[in-house]
Formats: C-alpha cells, structure tokens, sequence
C-alpha cells in the first residue's frame, strides 16, 4: 500500500478532496431542508473564511453613502481609490456632485480639505491624533478592511475564540480573560448571539476592575459567516471599557473578477449618548488599475492644527 501511494499521489488527494466537496454540500442540503449546521472548530471556520477575503493591490470604488443619527441625516457620494497597505484616497461630494472635501490616509499620516463655503481650510497631521481625540484604536488596516468587507481586528494569534451555530450563521465569540468574566457576570459560552453587553458603570466592582485593565482587556469580539459560503456577514465589538459598541453589517454580496465583495455595508456605534449609524453601497468597483492621488492645497485655505 505504501508503495502504490507514493507511486501515484491522487490516490490520497482525490479522497480528501472529495471530502471536502461533500462537506461543502453537507452544508449546503441541510440549510435547504431547515436543519441546523454542523459544528465545527473556530479553526475550521476561520480557514473557509480566510480564502474569502477581498484581495487587490489597487482597487478603485465609488459608494452611495448616509449617515444619520436621531437628530440629523446627510447623504453624499465618494470616489475611493486604494493601493493596498499604502493609501486610501477619497475624493467626496453631495448629491448634486461638487467636491466639497478630499481625504488622503496612510498607515500614519491624515490629510484633507474641506472646500465647504465659508468653512475652506485643511489639515495634515497622523492618524494618531484621531486616536487621541475618539479614544478608539483607528488604523489604516482597520479602515481597509472595512472597505474590502474584509474582518476587523480579526487576529487568531493573539486572540482565541469558541465557536457557536447561530441559525444559517457560523459565530465566533472571543474568550474572555479573568478581567472580563468579572465584569460580565457571564461566561462566554452562556450568552445569546445577539446578546447587548451592557453593566452598570456605577458598580463598584466595575469601577475597581476598571482602573487597573487596559482597554484591551474589557473588549469582546464576535464574528458571524455565512454558513455555507463562509463570507463575513456581521461584526460586533463591545467595548466595556468606554461603554460603546460598534456593528459592521455586510450584505448583497457581488462577483468581480472571481472575488466576491458586499455591496451594502452597515457600521452602528452606539454609545450611551446614543446609535450613529453610516451606511454605504459601493455602486461601481474596479481592481488592478493603478491610480494616482492628486491632493493640491490652495493656497487661500487656512490650516487647521487639530481635526
């Protein structure tokens, strides 16, 4: 047997691809019969997931976008283009088209002109400043990875995860440290997919765990995909340590040069002031074409020292 093996390789391949077509199709028949998916490991789970991800090095967008909270609405349209790992450039207008600001963002830097009436200036600064004015960990790879509907934060290195079937969905949920647990009241295991993680800020045990656990150490990360394609369909952090969530929906995905990429994407921060929610539609994608990104300052515009 050893022999026949090693002398002809598909004897070994063509089983364990055949196993995998199945398992596919396994999926696939007990979802059109109504029945539960099969579990699986978050390991598992993440390799499926990761030979979904967007890959480009130049790709070139232009997006529908809103964002509203519960006092104000505005709508407007963007022309996007990325090099990857390098710069997103974003070029944004209202509805009737005139350019009323630019943006240019690397993995350090911040530039952008607002050319609004009565309100010209620019600014050229980092990234690090935004961090420092919304106490969020913004990065270039974040905003990426939101734009190619790819995961967020999503590190299987440093962060481990238990998985859950969630109806049609695969879930991820990341383990709580001892921090957390305390703070929570609940193990991971125990809590509903769509389950609010809230506490009383006004607790003394959470007052007393918060002044000696970094940010890092009071956030929950939970990844839902698609059972059967595995695309990522939602994204919920809940960080306790500020009080706020944020939710990134993906839907309608599309096919481009044998990629797949959402077209409608949902982001929601709620916070205790409130939901603010942003929602865009890419409306035209392009790859593979290499850009430029012009980002003249007139002379006339005023600099403005902080964003």
């Amino acid at each position: 047997m050893k022999k026949l093996i090693s002398r002809n390789p598909l004897l070994l391949t063509l089983p364990l691809l055949l196993l995998v077509l199945a398992s596919g199709c396994s999926n696939e028949r007990r979802l059109a019969q109504g029945k539960p998916l099969k579990n699986r490991s978050s390991g598992a789970i993440l390799n499926r997931y990761y030979k979904t991800e967007f890959d480009a090095d130049w790709i070139g967008m232009k997006i529908s976008a809103e964002l509203k909270d519960a006092e104000t609405k505005q709508s407007f349209k963007a022309n996007i283009r990325m090099r990857r790992d390098s710069v997103i450039w974003m070029s944004i207008s209202p509805l009737l088209g005139v350019e009323v600001a630019r943006v240019m963002i690397t993995p350090d830097s911040l530039k952008y002109i607002s050319k609004v009436p009565n309100d010209k200036h620019y600014f050229v600064g980092s990234l690090e400043e935004i961090v420092n004015i919304t106490k969020t960990e913004i990065s270039f790879e974040m905003l990426q990875s939101i734009l190619l509907g790819n995961a967020v934060d999503l590190d299987e290195q440093q962060d481990k995860f238990i998985s859950r079937v969630d109806e049609q969905d695969y879930l991820l949920i990341s383990k709580y440290n001892r921090k957390l647990k305390k703070v929570v009241g609940v193990d991971e295991r125990d809590i509903n997919p769509d389950d609010s993680l809230e506490i009383e800020t006004t607790d003394k045990k959470y007052r007393r765990i918060l002044r000696k656990a970094d940010e890092e150490d009071l956030m929950i990360k939970r990844y839902w995909f698609d059972g059967y394609t595995y695309q990522l369909a939602k994204t919920v952090f809940d960080d306790l340590y500020y009080q706020r969530s944020l939710t990134i929906e993906h839907s309608e995905y599309k096919e481009y040069d044998g990629q797949y990429y959402p077209e409608l994407t949902i982001l929601t921060l709620g916070s205790i002031d409130g939901n603010t929610e942003f929602n865009y539609e890419i409306n035209r994608l392009k790859t593979n074409k290499e850009y430029d990104f012009p980002f003249d300052i007139p002379d006339s515009f005023e600099r403005k020292l902080t964003p």
